[in-house]
């Protein structure tokens, strides 16, 4: 078998080499493949993080993260005063809609 290279504790086999196919390598858990074929592993960022080239830093103010490995993107803007719950690094901002019309909006009675 071709060995592209060494599989220290943070590589694993993903699949066995064969006499028909070379062995692939993934990353363990926490790791994720970097590189031409996974040639190297970096750390996995969680949420409320994203990768630099300083590794995992966690989103500014203002930002957010909710997938593994994402980048922070810009919280929503509500209009006026109509944040209904603060975004985090984790989190998107939630903004209470309300309807243009008043009017329009029926109120259900209590059960």
């Amino acid at each position: 078998c071709k060995t592209l290279f060494h599989l220290p504790g943070i590589f694993r086999y993903l699949q066995n080499c064969s006499s028909k196919s070379d062995a692939e390598c993934t990353c363990k858990e926490g790791y994720r493949c970097s590189g031409d074929g996974c040639s190297r592993c970096v750390r996995s960022c969680g949420v409320g993080q994203e990768n630099t080239r300083n590794g995992c830093q966690p989103c500014r103010n203002g930002t957010f993260n909710d997938q593994p490995d994402g980048s922070c993107r810009n919280w929503k803007k509500c209009s006026g005063n109509q944040v209904l719950e603060s975004g985090t690094a984790a989190k998107d901002v939630i903004c209470k809609y309300t309807s243009d019309n008043p009017t329009l909006v029926t109120t259900l009675p209590p059960t």
